[in-house]
């Protein structure tokens, strides 16, 4: 979700830009469904699985290199959670406020003053509650962020271990998670798992299978043979679309996703890193790209807070879908503010007051 600014040279896949942008779109749909009536995203959690890829084609692209130049586990896990904790830490804070401000009205999740603590507590420090209380999500106040919680686990399993991820074994990597995630989509019915303890488990093998999948594309770019073209962008950016949007239910819905995660979406994010749009596209997409992070992280409490605000009227979709638009475009031109002006000033003032460990190649 966050990670295009990584890439020390600027952003370079720009048809990922894209699909991120257009990933966190459908996320916000899925989560505000009613306000978007008729138009649905009933996939919208499979933008989750396509954040993984991207995230492992856009990390291994810019630090496995320095990687071999001596870079360690404490340099880039610095590095990963100044990019995430800002904006994340924002949601967070929006999140502790929309709980705080239900004491005190209807109150539908039940949460009291002890759960509540307990919950921002461990959200502060980019932990899950397993609790359960007051609900089964492992960050009740920020639901989305069990995907980044994952992904940090996955970023520090990757910098460990990158000395043994050869090509060879990342492929068996990807084919076991991918097993994984096959069984876990065939028994219950989608791939829609993670957020809580029991599908924990679930969440990781997805993490690693898209994160591994990214990597091994990373390294099997053929950057020389890049090219514009508009029509190929937006070809691909339909077909995420369409995987996120399609109704498909029962056993449909269970092979949908399976072929979603562990064949469309592999090659999606390969044929991204191919093909560049032209200059008028690339600006959108580098305006999705750049908002789509702070869209995802933020975008859960403000549904809240638009439900509340909605739900004194009549009837559910009460002007949808304009409502939505409205919303969706509100939202996005925030997120860039708060990308401006809020992440990236912050971001550069840690970069510059947190140390780094030299490298003892370079002592």
């Amino acid at each position: 979700m966050a990670d295009a600014a990584a890439v020390p040279e600027g952003r370079v896949f720009h048809t990922l830009d894209a699909l991120r942008g257009i990933a966190a779109i459908g996320v916000v749909i899925f989560h505000m469904s009613q306000a978007f009536l008729p138009v649905a995203a009933p996939g919208g959690y499979l933008a989750v699985d396509l954040f993984f890829m991207m995230s492992g084609v856009v990390l291994s692209h810019a630090y496995e290199a320095r990687f071999r130049a001596g870079m360690g586990t404490f340099d880039f896990m610095r590095a990963r959670l100044i990019r995430l904790y800002p904006l994340y830490l924002l949601g967070t804070l929006l999140g502790i406020t929309v709980a705080l401000a239900s004491l005190l009205g209807r109150n539908i999740e039940n949460w009291d003053p002890w759960s509540l603590f307990q919950a921002a507590l461990l959200a502060l420090f980019f932990l899950p509650n397993f609790s359960g209380r007051p609900v089964s999500q492992l960050f009740p106040l920020n639901i989305p962020c069990w995907s980044l919680f994952l992904e940090i686990l996955v970023n520090l399993l990757f910098v460990i271990s990158w000395p043994l991820l050869t090509s060879r074994r990342l492929i068996v990597l990807s084919l076991l998670t991918g097993g994984v995630v096959g069984l876990a989509i065939m028994h219950t019915g989608s791939i829609d798992q993670g957020s809580t303890a029991s599908s924990v488990a679930t969440g990781l093998a997805r993490t690693v299978f898209g994160f591994s999948i990214g990597v091994l594309i990373a390294r099997h770019i053929p950057l020389a043979h890049r090219r514009e073209s508009n029509l190929k962008v937006l070809a691909i950016v339909a077909v995420v679309g369409i995987a996120i949007t399609s109704w498909p239910e029962g056993e449909s819905r269970a092979i949908w996703d399976a072929v979603c995660v562990l064949v469309v979406f592999p090659l999606v994010v390969y044929f991204g890193t191919l093909i560049d749009p032209g200059p008028r596209l690339r600006r959108i997409a580098t305006f999705l790209g750049l908002t789509s992070y702070a869209v995802y992280v933020l975008h859960s409490p403000l549904s809240s807070i638009l439900n509340s605000a909605t739900r004194h009227l009549a009837g559910g979709g009460v002007g949808a879908p304009w409502l939505g638009v409205a919303v969706l475009a509100a939202l996005l031109a925030g997120c860039w503010l708060v990308d401006r002006f809020v992440d990236m000033p912050i971001r550069r003032q840690l970069n510059r007051v947190l140390p780094r460990m030299r490298s003892s190649r370079t002592q």
